[in-house]
């Protein structure tokens, strides 16, 4: 039985089991009715321009959406199982919840998109949804975005003999719950992890003969229908490979011994390694990457430290965000505009920084540090941490010693509100219109 029939399958199995198991599984809309947006385009003061914030509870598969245009809860959506991970769409309109542990990715509509109607985009707003598109599979881990399409890395599970697996989806499979999209299934187990680019897919290898879990090889796979043809396998290793970006130039894989970057000229795809600099001690490596879509720089995480990764020069180097002591860099992200990095760390730190051009080169400062909880870091619940997200101008903290979310204007590098949550808050994300002035934060 190939993956694409045993998805379907499973598929089958896991709705049956929902309906089964309905009495753990509640939806409760409260708060508004469905709204569906009518008029030319041109009038739009009922479309929330602040946007949704999606909470999850810690030790529960309900999920909390708030409309933050009043901060005011929405609607609770019970899932099939608790998350472990969370993201966001391309547009930002659908939420993709990883339940890892059950073998199983779901979505829920956040209610608020825009569709291009030639000489503007229409807003629409409406109730947000869990829809029934979902993506079972052994292991979900690594989730990834490129300018439209999403890759899904499946583990696997090598102790019941099931080999790994990647999928490639659009926000247009999610609303139509459509199956018509293209999956490969490897030859063996791994902690892999893939990135969708186009028509194509860069995805790790593993030899099945090595005890390593962690793949060391790179592929490019090109979608035909329902499966993939594998094209290409680069030469160059990638030794312990854990952590995957793309921007506008390349896509980039982090390995033990350096950044393997992948990129594209006259439709031939070539790879380097940038090798690691002297700053990386014994034992130190990039096992996390970030970049924005329109830029051309990468970001690599090695424990609390950070390097600026330039493919073009083919060079990394650190970046001083000025860490507080004993402080553990939990999280960055590139803003959605690009012109912040945002990092938040272990003691309830959030850093700021900004881009400035110097010549032909792209440096980042230091433009706010500002501490956001102002309870004892000790208290933090077993399990739990600070988790962040961003929206087009805000930067949402969920604080479980507080339980509650912090509000901060990037512009401003300022704390502008609070949302309570009466309940120990796990992973959050943002779900709107990328692009429009956010709004609504008046407390």
């Amino acid at each position: 039985m190939n993956l694409q029939t045993r998805l379907k399958h499973l598929s089958l199995f896991v709705a049956a089991a929902m309906l089964a198991a309905c009495g753990d599984a509640t939806t409760e809309i409260v708060e508004k009715e469905p709204v569906v947006v009518p008029g030319d385009g041109h009038d739009h003061g009922d479309v929330s321009g602040a946007g949704r914030l999606l909470v999850t509870s810690k030790g529960s598969n309900q999920v909390n959406l708030y409309e933050l245009e009043d901060n005011k809860l929405l609607a609770t959506l019970g899932l099939t199982h608790e998350p472990a991970y969370l993201y966001a769409s391309p547009t930002k309109r659908f939420a993709m919840l990883v339940e890892r542990s059950d073998d199983l990715v779901e979505f829920i509509d956040g209610g608020i998109w825009q569709e291009d109607h030639g000489d503007h985009l229409h807003p629409y707003e409406q109730a947000p949804a869990l829809v029934d598109f979902t993506l079972p599979g052994s292991r979900p881990t690594h989730v990834t975005m490129g300018e439209e399409q999403i890759a899904v890395f499946f583990d696997g599970d090598g102790q019941n003999g099931i080999s790994a697996s990647v999928a490639m989806f659009n926000e247009a499979h999610i609303g139509a719950d459509s199956t018509d999209y293209p999956v490969h299934t490897f030859d063996t187990h791994m902690h892999g992890a893939a990135q969708a680019r186009g028509e194509s897919v860069f995805a790790t290898l593993r030899d099945a003969n090595t005890t390593s879990t962690l793949p060391d090889r790179i592929a490019r796979f090109d979608a035909h229908g329902d499966h993939f043809h594998q094209e290409q396998v680069f030469d160059t290793l990638c030794p312990a490979l854990h952590g995957s970006a793309q921007n506008h130039d390349a896509v980039a894989f982090a390995c033990a011994d350096g950044v393997v970057v992948i990129s594209e000229e006259n439709a031939e795809y070539s790879a380097s390694k940038i090798l690691n600099t002297e700053a990386f001690s014994e034992g130190m490596r990039i096992g996390t990457l970030r970049a924005h879509l329109e830029g051309e720089q990468f970001f690599g995480i090695a424990g609390t430290t950070v390097f600026v990764i330039n493919p073009e020069a083919g060079e990394m180097e650190l970046l001083d965000w000025q860490p507080h002591a004993e402080a553990k860099l939990l999280s960055l992200e590139v803003s959605l505009d690009g012109e912040n990095l945002i990092i938040l760390d272990s003691q309830g730190y959030l850093t700021l920084l900004s881009a400035h051009q110097h010549g032909d080169e792209l440096h980042w400062e230091l433009a706010h540090k500002l501490d956001i909880s102002e309870a004892d870091v000790a208290l933090m619940p077993e399990g739990s941490r600070f988790e962040m997200t961003l929206s087009n101008e805000y930067i949402y903290i969920a604080d479980p010693i507080e339980k509650h979310v912090v509000i901060v204007d990037r512009h401003e590098g300022k704390i502008s509100g609070e949302l309570a949550l009466g309940f120990t808050p796990n992973k959050l994300t943002w779900l709107g219109i990328v692009g429009e002035a956010d709004g609504g934060h008046v407390h």
